[in-house]
């Protein structure tokens, strides 16, 4: 009786360690609104999104980059403010935050994008400045009367795709928005649910190259206190990246002291990425990413 009730004790604890890692890496798609309250904006998510952040000091520019996948398209919100920290003394002449960022941030997208022209339009009392190619498109919200701007994007320009002229025209900026908080979101990239097991596909063993897309690789953290200590290097992972679009695991090939490892893992675990594909499938597959820290 007792190595009966072990053995059905070993199957439940493997069950829920399956559901685990079910939950880790996947989420179903659920259109729900999500909010930045401190923003005072919301807008449809079809999944908890991560989010990345920047801030460059010399401009007093913040930049919140929330992204979501789901099946297939990569829809993403950036936040972009003024920051409450001061300019560093070695900006030298930096303005700092001001309108002509805008300007600057539409001039680089076009030339990125390759796009010859914008469109304007107006949406809820906003105008909206749309800049697109035949794989991304943005959608800019220029709301510099409260120090910030807004960045619609998705990896599909087709608008008449519903579920992207959903997610566009879902954008609400307002004082105490409704919805789900984001606070961090999600700790990794989420991918969506699927019922079959997927064979992982290793890049580096037979040299195909299937079409993977990074969409968005955050920065590593590298605090003041590991830069004092004069530590610097790169940390090479391998990353395993789901044929759901989720980020799998994450394993170190070669390593940093100071807790740098650990920083590149957690933002390899947030990766958005558009999954490869062989013979019109999506494929499961693992790359060696690497992040480079250096004294500056």
């Amino acid at each position: 009786m007792l190595k009966q009730f072990s053995i059905l004790s070993l199957i439940f604890l493997s069950s829920l360690c399956a559901i685990g890692q079910t939950e880790k890496y996947a989420a179903p798609v659920k259109w729900e609104r999500y909010k930045i309250s401190d923003r005072d904006v919301s807008v449809l998510f079809p999944k908890l999104p991560v989010l990345t952040q920047n801030v460059d000091s010399c401009r007093e520019k913040e930049t919140n980059q929330y992204a979501a996948y789901a099946e297939g398209i990569v829809y993403g919100l950036n936040v972009i403010s003024k920051t409450k920290k001061k300019v560093p003394d070695f900006c030298g002449n930096q303005k700092g935050f001001n309108e002509n960022l805008f300007d600057e941030r539409l001039k680089e997208l076009m030339i990125s994008l390759k796009a010859e022209n914008s469109i304007k339009s107006t949406q809820n009392n906003l105008e909206i400045t749309k800049v697109s190619n035949e794989f991304f498109a943005y959608w800019l919200v220029n709301d510099f009367k409260n120090k910030r701007w807004f960045e619609i994007w998705t990896t599909d320009e087709d608008e008449a795709n519903l579920k992207i002229k959903n997610f566009v025209e879902s954008v609400k900026i307002e004082k105490k928005p409704s919805g789900i908080e984001i606070e961090k979101g999600a700790s990794r990239t989420l991918g969506d649910e699927v019922i079959s097991e997927e064979k992982i596909f290793n890049n580096s063993d037979n040299g195909e190259t299937p079409n993977l897309r990074i969409i968005v690789k955050p920065r590593a953290n590298y605090t003041d206190a590991v830069r004092q200590a004069q530590v610097q290097g790169t940390v090479r992972l391998r990353v395993t990246f789901l044929a759901s679009g989720g980020i799998g695991s994450v394993a170190a090939v070669s390593e940093l002291p100071f807790g740098l490892t650990e920083q590149a893992v957690i933002a390899a675990s947030k990766i958005v990425f558009i999954p490869g594909k062989r013979k019109g499938v999506n494929i499961s597959m693992s790359k060696i990413v690497e992040y480079s820290f250096s004294i500056y």
